[in-house]
């Protein structure tokens, strides 16, 4: 994981190459209208690998369930999730189902003892064209 400051820097960096140049949506492209900010608190759960490159925000934390989201420049969701799968397994976690849908990809996953179960959503993101956000959920 990047430090604090290498994260703050690459998404400023990241930012700035998405929302230069013009902002007209030539090509029905939707325009950059903002990328979510950087929170260098923000860390991923506990035994989850983390996705090179990746830009973690809003952390967050229900009872004994760790949630955080993480921001990719790159399009191709489906790939995404599909890696992060294989991740998971090489760190020994079991993998117990995915899901694909024309707007999303998910995993379920888990591992014990003791048990944890946890999912990943990865989705566009809305608000900035070839960005996916990640959604990382350990219930511990």
């Amino acid at each position: 994981m990047l430090p604090p400051m290498k994260r703050l820097a690459l998404l400023v960096l990241v930012a700035a190459t998405a929302c230069s140049g013009s902002s007209s949506t030539k090509g029905g492209a939707t325009p950059c209208t903002g990328l979510p900010t950087v929170d260098p608190g923000a860390a991923m759960p506990a035994g989850l690998p983390p996705i090179d490159g990746q830009v973690l925000y809003e952390p967050s934390t229900q009872g004994k369930t760790h949630i955080v989201y993480g921001l990719l420049k790159t399009t191709d969701f489906v790939k995404v999730r599909d890696d992060y799968v294989t991740a998971l397994k090489g760190a020994g976690w079991k993998i117990d189902g995915t899901d694909q849908e024309s707007v999303e990809a998910e995993a379920q996953f888990s591992k014990g003892p003791p048990l944890q179960a946890g999912t990943v959503k990865i989705a566009p993101l809305d608000t900035c064209k070839g960005y996916v956000t990640v959604r990382y959920k350990l219930n511990e």
